[in-house]
């Protein structure tokens, strides 16, 4: 993966903090249209959910494709190498970047490749837009927005889910993510909503990711993680949801805003959903489980 030359790294670091201390929820209009694409005489992919702005030389149906959402990538399964060890604590060598930053390889859903930069500043995954169209994300109008200030302005992006974000053996399952268009010549950076899950410690002299599980020697597991880890991933989704549920009643008034929230509220069941299905897989107590 080659940086731009445009902007120089430390740019697009910048960027990642102001996005972590200044970002704020906001919702895309309910949608269910079609998304067109097609390619024009100098090659270049157009996309558009209005079929009346694409020029009539191009409207032919062998020429067009029609996609729900956004086009999906292929799902041929993509093996990624290991670390170095095998235990519970991933070593995982990085590439030295100016200015003192790491990247790293990752494998996003089990089949997209990825270089990201490690950025304890970035609050969650934040991708390209390029990986955010093989994903179908990029124009999915079902997602909930973010919008996000920048030292470029005010950029609205998708919030999605990926369903899996693998580096090295470490694996986070259903972890929050956006997409940056702010980014060219780069795939993205790797932030905490997948950092978060392990305590991260960094080998400057060998260029090593360490990341370390938070459980304790003889602590009781279920599916790699402690109660405290389930307590906290179930408080977090359940009092987001009533904090969700509370603003939509209030503005039930307003149509357009109460549609905005509901999908959020949907992001969130979802995340919660899927927390409950894995601990189910388990047998987690009841005890360690919170709904709104």
């Amino acid at each position: 993966m080659c940086m731009s030359n445009r902007y120089p790294l430390r740019h697009w670091i910048r960027i990642s903090c102001v996005l972590c201390v200044s970002v704020v929820l906001v919702f895309a209009a309910s949608s269910h249209s079609a998304i067109y694409k097609w390619k024009d005489d100098n090659g270049k992919i157009h996309f558009t959910d209005n079929p009346s702005k694409i020029p009539p030389q191009y409207r032919k149906k062998d020429e067009l494709k029609t996609f729900k959402g956004a086009p999906t990538a292929p799902s041929k399964p993509v093996k990624l190498l290991s670390p170095e060890k095998k235990s519970g604590t991933h070593v995982i060598k990085t590439r030295s970047l100016p200015g003192g930053h790491y990247m790293v390889e990752v494998l996003i859903n089990g089949n997209i490749r990825a270089d990201l930069i490690v950025d304890t500043g970035a609050s969650m995954v934040i991708l390209s837009n390029r990986l955010g169209e093989r994903l179908g994300t990029l124009y999915n109008t079902n997602l909930p927005k973010m919008e996000f200030h920048t030292a470029g302005g005010k950029v609205e992006t998708p919030l999605f889910i990926l369903d899996s974000l693998q580096l090295g053996d470490a694996t986070v399952l259903n972890l929050e993510a956006s997409t940056n268009p702010n980014f060219q010549g780069m795939d993205g950076l790797l932030g905490m909503s997948f950092l978060g899950e392990f305590k991260m410690e960094m080998d400057r002299e060998r260029s090593e990711l360490i990341l370390k599980p938070f459980a304790g020697k003889g602590d009781p597991l279920w599916d790699g993680q402690n109660e405290k880890w389930w307590r906290k991933k179930y408080t977090t989704y359940a009092q987001t949801l009533r904090h969700l549920q509370r603003t939509a009643y209030r503005a039930r008034q307003d149509f357009q805003k109460t549609m905005k929230i509901k999908k959020m509220i949907a992001h969130y069941e979802k995340l919660h959903k899927a927390l409950d299905r894995r601990a189910d897989k388990v047998n987690l107590p009841k005890e360690y489980r919170f709904y709104p």
